[in-house]
């Protein structure tokens, strides 16, 4: 077997990548400490798609737009306190859960990812396509931020669940799943017992009833371990779980890579060294670019006390930038992964433990004190690493130290009460919540300083919905960001806003004309509605990498397309949309598609046609009237889009009752003629849709 190096070094958003293999995300769930919702959107949310994407970040939002819909459900858990100064506003449409922790802070790092698979079995008859789902589960120690992503030295581990019904790749059992389904259990019970948690319900369904059940009591098998889950579950701290596993029956050597510690003492190391009793450990002693030790001279000391414990510092070439090239002018990269590594060269044993638990007291509690965490245990003892120290003891001495112990929570805004704002764009209401024990009033202000909403003696407890006009004010302030301020006798800071039905937000593509939305419907390729869009929001050859198709390429030439054989082409298109959309049970695209705000919606391209007064009526009429056709088709159909989302149709049958207003635009000679022709017309026009394939 060739011997690999001693640390795996991989890029995370290449292994993602490769762990999807093209197949469709159907759920998503991300949690983590620190958020910034424009980099996880331009940068991070395009790995999880089959497509290429844009450079140019307008174009790529639109896109993401557009994809995303073919999620079901998707949400990003955050803690509340940890949204940095320099984080980017949010565009697209998923759940942003905020949580707050009573104890500590909200800390695991966890990628849930709920994907299709298609296998083929051989059979008399010919092939045939067996439809599974598997479960990517990714646990790290990178935030969704810019310096998780680009710029530190993070973990990762990724591991696979299969359905059952991949008989030949499914296991029987799957060690971590009790722990699994702890994790978000302990999630949703992180939030308020109101909240929806449709992405982690939609998984957790796949735990309980597309998995095995079947457990296996020992935690390792031939003298190698099974893949295991920390998370503080049945009230364990992290060093007695190490014993609940059995860790302590070998000689090991410790490693530990930890960015943050305990301001005094060293009580989690000597609770894991009183566990584990190694032989030699090494602790990897963070450092600015100057040779100060980022923690305090008592924690230095209390670790260096220990017996058989030394300081130590990773390779240089691990913490070099731009692929290990070595200049003086780039600065090391920053350790924020956190790695316990376990291994011995007798037994050829190598264990990893990667996630989100630092060296530090309120990491090692259990779930309900201190953090929730998530880290995973890996034996890699097979995988041909070498066994080595990846650690080398400190050969130089330490004068310098800084006075105050840092922690992850530096640099980002004090949250002063616990207060939740959201808005909904189908019905442009602003709410807020306050869960707190006394009443104290606050201000929610535009980032610019203007006031929004002035509440003096707030309700508790519950979503308070506010005034027509403070909800007016909100909606204006929301088409350019999705973060408010707010001021209170505490002090100030940005609350990321809710945005709740954003199929009803206008679009980031608007200024598109009716003959273009039809246009678009009927592109059946990314790569021309990418095409298109950059087209459309005026994109020109000046950025390199963007391949921008000719403006007559785009739009058809044939009179025949512009007045009628196109529009039922493009309604076809639609309709064909909305209807795999139900199918696959994404009623939320199909809503969108059939009553919202979008460029691609039914509503924008009627509002457009109703405007232009100078068009042909002709074309106006059979517009509204075949618009009139696929909505009486979806909702004979499809009874289950209306029944959850009556009031949210209101703007499209509002529009279409304005077809009698357009019938009166056409020019007949004879008037009486002119209404029974179109009586007759349209009764026939619509009563048989129902047995059409095409409209």
């Amino acid at each position: 077997m060739n011997r690999k190096e001693t640390i795996p070094r991989e890029v995370l958003s290449d292994q993602l990548v490769n762990a999807i293999a093209d197949r469709r995300v159907r759920a998503a769930v991300f949690t983590t400490f620190n958020f910034d919702p424009g980099f996880f959107e331009i940068n991070i949310l395009p790995l999880f798609f089959n497509q290429e994407f844009s450079q140019v970040d307008k174009v790529r939002l639109i896109q993401l737009e557009e994809s995303l819909s073919s999620v079901n459900n998707m949400a990003v858990y955050y803690d509340r306190n940890a949204i940095s100064q320099d984080a980017e506003p949010a565009h697209l449409d998923y759940a942003r859960i905020d949580v707050n922790r009573i104890t500590g802070c909200f800390h695991p790092k966890v990628i849930l990812l709920l994907v299709d698979n298609e296998i083929k079995e051989d059979k008399d008859d010919g092939d045939s396509v067996v439809p599974f789902q598997s479960l990517i589960v990714v646990v790290q120690s990178a935030n969704l931020t810019r310096a998780g992503w680009w710029e530190n030295v993070e973990c990762a581990h990724i591991e696979e669940i299969h359905d059952k019904k991949n008989h030949e790749n499914a296991e029987l059992y799957y060690t971590f799943r009790q722990d699994l389904l702890y994790l978000i259990n302990r999630i949703q019970k992180e939030t308020d017992p109101d909240e929806d948690h449709l992405a982690l319900d939609q998984i957790h369904y796949f735990l309980r009833h597309q998995v095995s059940r079947e457990h296996v009591r020992n935690v390792s098998k031939g003298g190698r371990y099974y893949t295991q889950l920390f998370c503080g579950q049945n009230n364990l701290s992290f060093s007695e779980w190490l014993i609940d596993l059995r860790l302590n029956k070998y000689n090991w050597n410790l490693e530990i890579i930890s960015p943050f510690f305990d301001p005094t003492g060293a009580g989690p190391l000597e609770e894991i060294i009183a566990v584990l009793r190694p032989n030699e450990t090494r602790v990897y002693l963070p450092q600015d670019n100057d040779g100060t030790a980022l923690v305090t001279e008592q924690t230095f000391k209390a670790v260096s006390e220990g017996e058989t414990v030394y300081w130590g510092k990773l390779p240089g070439e691990l913490l070099q930038r731009s692929g290990g090239h070595v200049s003086e002018n780039i600065l090391p990269r920053s350790v924020h992964g956190k790695v316990y590594r376990l291994w011995n060269r007798q037994g050829n044993k190598n264990i990893l433990i990667v996630g989100s638990v630092n060296l530090t007291s309120s990491a090692h509690s259990h779930s309900r004190a201190g953090n929730l965490e998530a880290a995973f245990l890996v034996d890699t003892s097979d995988d041909g690493y070498q066994n080595r120290w990846w650690i080398d003891r400190l050969d130089t001495d330490i004068e310098r130290f800084i006075e105050k112990e840092s922690s992850e929570d530096e640099g980002l805004e004090e949250v002063h009460i616990n207060l939740t704002i959201r808005f909904d764009w189908a019905d442009n209401q602003l709410e807020y919540r306050l869960l707190e024990t006394e009443k104290s009033g606050f201000e929610v202000c535009e980032t610019n300083g203007q006031l929004i909403l002035s509440i003096k003696k707030p309700k508790l407890g519950s979503w308070v919905k506010c005034d027509e006009a403070d909800s007016e004010q909100a909606r204006k302030a929301l088409l350019s960001s999705s973060f408010f301020f707010i001021k209170h006798e505490k002090g100030s800071w940005r609350v990321l806003v809710r945005e709740e039905n954003m199929g009803h937000r206008p679009s980031l593509l608007t200024e598109l004309s009716p003959e273009e939305i039809l246009e678009y419907w009927a592109l059946l390729s990314a790569d021309q509605r990418a095409a298109f869009i950059a087209f459309h929001i005026g994109i020109g050859e000046q950025f390199e990498g963007l391949s921008i198709v000719d403006r007559k390429d785009l739009k058809s030439r044939s009179t025949l397309f512009d007045r009628f054989a196109g529009i039922y082409h493009s309604f076809g298109c639609l309709k064909q949309y909305i209807e795999t959309a139900v199918a696959e049970n994404r009623l939320k695209e199909a809503e969108t598609l059939l009553a919202g705000s979008r460029h691609n919606s039914l509503p924008s391209l009627l509002e457009k046609i109703y405007e232009r007064r100078d068009g042909d009526p002709v074309v106006r009429y059979i517009t509204f009237l075949t618009a009139k056709q696929l909505y009486e088709t979806v909702k004979k159909r499809h009874k289950v889009l209306f029944s959850k989302s009556k009031k949210r149709m209101m703007r499209l049958q509002e529009l279409l009752k304005k077809l009698p207003e357009i019938r009166k635009e056409l020019q007949f000679p004879n008037i009486r003629k002119e209404r029974k022709f179109l009586d007759w017309y349209e009764k026939h026009f619509i009563k048989d849709y129902e047995n059409r394939k095409t409209i």
